[in-house]
């Protein structure tokens, strides 16, 4: 049917079921209502309508408007065998699609739309976005609350990308079968807290206000890379994702919480900008991809279980509160990288347990009261060669690793390195002679703010397991010194009695560990006596 203009009264008649409805550059006026006629697929092409059609509870076999003119449009518990179709066109008021049932697709490609209510809405195939502008006059741009579809949630065809939505667009408890591809989408906000998502996730080069997806499923991977989140933190909290989540180039202005997140694949973030990265008890299956990232609110992973490596190399990290890093009681399955770090805070990894090495090469560590805090650390190898001197604490008591790389700056650290407990099997580079040991000893007695005598052992017994027995001594003479030290400021005016009795000691038996030197005296003196006899 063509015409100029059409009561809608004729578009009600009768006819038996499957009989097809097409208007073509028609002016609408009245209701168009459709109550109980017989299923019918109804096209409307270039048509504009003075009042919003009425097609709630009706049953058709399909619905398409193009580039048409709609003050709004009300189809509440629509039944529709196939495809709905609203391309191209401009509708002024709501699209009222709750609790609808739709067999085939959605389609509102190019068309911009007030508001779409499609709370509880079951589509069978896809959900095409591609080109709409979603105004959310009233906040929400797209309710989707509970919505079901088959197939997937798509912004971008074959001709165009991007998807516009000025209000939010929620799809919390929403299931949907295939992917939500909303790339290069300009969204306020998007909220899908408890939705099961069974595809990827993809909003490359996304615009948003805020993401929430707290509590969602994810069947594929969580794609955020060039995103940019403007105000509210992207909150993934107790999300799981069964493939990868990517951050890489995201500038995410308030962070990123992840509190029991589950990822399936890798977690990666390289080069992005975040406002902050936390997230208590957070389990990745891969690796933990953070090198060169910024996050001026820092990285806080608190329980961290990964199984691959976490790699921070080359990041920069400030945290007003004082802790840049805390990864306290991870468990890293393949190492942890810091080389060249830059962090405006304390790095924290107590209690962490890491199979492979721990690498602060090159990092600098600014924290002004706790540098480095990596108490009861349990590591491969610990390798400490940092940029220059830490400017707080360094905390390695109890610490645990086979192998310890260091330099002269870890040692000269402006708040003093803690020592107590700390174990290792090996030294590299090892000291090659008695005057390495001796300036190692010397950067010893710098860093220790207390003394500290299992430090000395330690030392002594890896010097002693590479066969440098006269060095092991030397470092046990230096410990007994100190313990004569020590306890002369303890017994204050007998203080002297002490330092002497130590300075006897130390050159008749050198504390027990140079018995020859006692034996050579005493032989001396029984000559001495029998020639005067």
């Amino acid at each position: 049917m063509t015409t100029g203009e059409l009561p809608a009264a004729e578009l009600v008649g009768g006819g038996r079921a499957g009989t097809a409805v097409e208007v073509v550059d028609a002016h609408v006026t009245g209701v168009f209502e459709l109550p109980d006629a017989p299923p019918r697929a109804l096209r409307f092409t270039r048509c504009r309508f003075d009042r919003p059609p009425v097609l709630r509870e009706a049953a058709v076999r399909s619905l398409e408007f193009e580039d048409c003119e709609l003050p709004g449009l009300d189809a509440r518990r629509l039944r529709c065998r196939g495809d709905l179709v609203l391309t191209g066109s401009s509708v002024h008021g709501a699209v009222e699609l709750g609790d609808a049932v739709v067999g085939g697709e959605v389609s509102l490609r190019d068309s911009r739309i007030a508001t779409l209510r499609a709370h509880r809405l079951s589509v069978g195939g896809d959900l095409h976005l591609a080109g709409a502008v979603l105004d959310g006059a009233d906040g929400v741009a797209l309710d989707g609350r509970g919505m079901r579809v088959g197939g997937g949630v798509l912004g971008e065809d074959d001709v165009r990308i991007g998807v516009t939505a000025t209000g939010a667009v929620v799809l919390v408890d929403a299931r949907v079968g295939g992917g939500v591809s909303l790339r290069q989408a300009r969204l306020a906000d998007l909220l899908a807290d408890r939705a099961r998502l069974t595809g990827d996730v993809d909003l490359t080069e996304a615009r948003l206000r805020s993401l929430a997806l707290v509590g969602a499923a994810v069947g594929g991977s969580l794609v955020l890379g060039a995103a940019e989140v403007e105000e509210d933190p992207v909150a993934l909290d107790r999300v799981r994702v069964a493939g990868d989540v990517h951050l890489a180039f995201a500038l995410i202005r308030s962070g990123v919480r992840l509190a029991d997140a589950r990822v399936g694949g890798d977690l990666r973030a390289g080069r992005a900008e975040l406002r902050g990265l936390s997230g208590a008890r957070v389990r990745v299956v891969g690796d933990v991809d953070l090198a060169q990232c910024r996050a001026d609110g820092g990285v806080r992973l608190v329980g961290l279980d990964a199984g691959g490596r976490v790699d921070l190399s080359g990041a920069a990290l400030h945290d007003d509160g004082g802790v840049a890093l805390d990864l306290r009681d991870a468990r890293l399955g393949d190492g942890l990288l810091l080389a060249d770090l830059a962090a405006e805070g304390a790095v924290v990894l107590s209690g962490a347990a890491v199979r492979g090495r721990v690498d602060l090469r090159g990092a600098h560590l600014a924290g002004r009261v706790v540098a480095l805090d990596a108490a009861r650390l349990v590591a491969g190898e610990l390798r400490l060669t940092v940029e220059d001197a830490p400017a707080g604490r360094v905390d390695l008591r109890f610490a645990r690793c086979s192998s310890l790389r260091d330099n002269r700056f870890l040692w000269h650290a402006a708040g003093g390195v803690e020592l107590a407990g700390f174990a290792y099997l090996g030294l590299e580079p090892r000291p090659e002679d008695v005057s390495a040991v001796r300036r190692r000893l010397a950067l010893l007695r710098g860093a220790c703010r207390r003394f500290t005598p299992d430090a000395y052992d330690r030392l002594a017994a890896v010097l002693r397991s590479g066969g440098q027995e006269v060095a092991a001594d030397a470092v046990l003479v230096e410990k007994q010194r100190l313990r004569y030290a020590e306890r002369a400021r303890a017994v204050g005016w007998a203080g002297p009695v002490v330092t002497a009795w130590s300075l006897l000691m130390r050159c008749l038996t050198g504390y027990g560990y140079r018995l020859w030197r006692g034996l050579s005296v005493l032989a001396l003196v029984c000559l001495t006596a029998c020639l005067l006899g």
